[in-house]
């Protein structure tokens, strides 16, 4: 093969190298929480946390079906019983934990919503859960169940709405309870937690213009012909 020949296929095959990375370049990914619908079946992705004198519960936080949003569907949701491990005074300061994780946000609004219930099969309860939406360790939304009677499921929804700058961030929940945590205590419910708003999206890169494509070839082009050199 003559060398002009084969300077002409490299200079086709680096052009198509090069239009692939102009391609890639234009390209954003989407960012958000992991695993927010617990659908791997466990809590990948999450980090469990208790309070000071403070429990999730025995074999808690797992992942349980459970319709959570009071649709008529079950599905998987994150499971707590969370209560104070050793008395205190009567009520006093709630104790329990819950669950967080870390999320690259970009500038924009965010939006910030999660499916929330309690439960008690034992019998009827004064303490169904404290449930509060937490963003970078602020309590942004709050939900308190209250008495909640035997076998009857209670149901809301925690939400938050800001406008914020590019960084990482703690998005998290945390249940607690005024009272110990036994085998009576009721089971608390997680699900659907999501992120949306411009901020869900990772800066975008602008996609060059064909001008400046072909600019970039021309320029790669000159550099083969007149150096003989690869792309550095």
């Amino acid at each position: 093969m003559s060398a002009v020949m084969l300077e002409k296929l490299t200079l086709a095959a680096a052009g198509t190298a090069l239009m692939s990375g102009i391609v890639f370049t234009g390209s954003a990914e989407a960012a958000g929480l992991v695993n927010g619908d617990f659908e791997t079946g466990d809590l990948t992705g999450w980090t469990t946390f208790t309070t000071t004198n403070g429990t999730v519960g025995t074999g808690f936080p797992k992942v349980r079906s459970f319709d959570t949003d009071n649709d008529g569907v079950a599905s998987n949701s994150a499971a707590f019983r969370v209560g104070k491990v050793d008395f205190e005074e009567s009520g006093g300061t709630p104790r329990g934990g819950g669950i967080f994780q870390e999320v690259s946000l970009g500038d924009g609004d965010l939006n910030i919503s999660v499916d929330i219930a309690t439960l008690d099969t034992i019998g009827s309860n004064y303490g169904g859960g404290i449930f509060e939406l937490l963003f970078d360790g602020i309590v942004v939304d709050n939900f308190d169940f209250g008495f909640v009677a035997a076998n009857v499921p209670e149901f809301s929804e925690l939400s938050y709405i800001d406008n914020i700058i590019a960084g990482t961030y703690q998005i998290g929940i945390r249940i607690t309870r005024p009272y110990t945590q036994n085998s009576y205590t009721p089971v608390q419910y997680v699900d659907h937690f999501q992120l949306s708003g411009s901020a869900v999206n990772a800066v975008d890169v602008p996609e060059p213009t064909s001008t400046l494509a072909f600019f970039g070839i021309s320029t790669f082009a000159t550099g083969v012909f007149r150096k003989r050199r690869q792309k550095s």
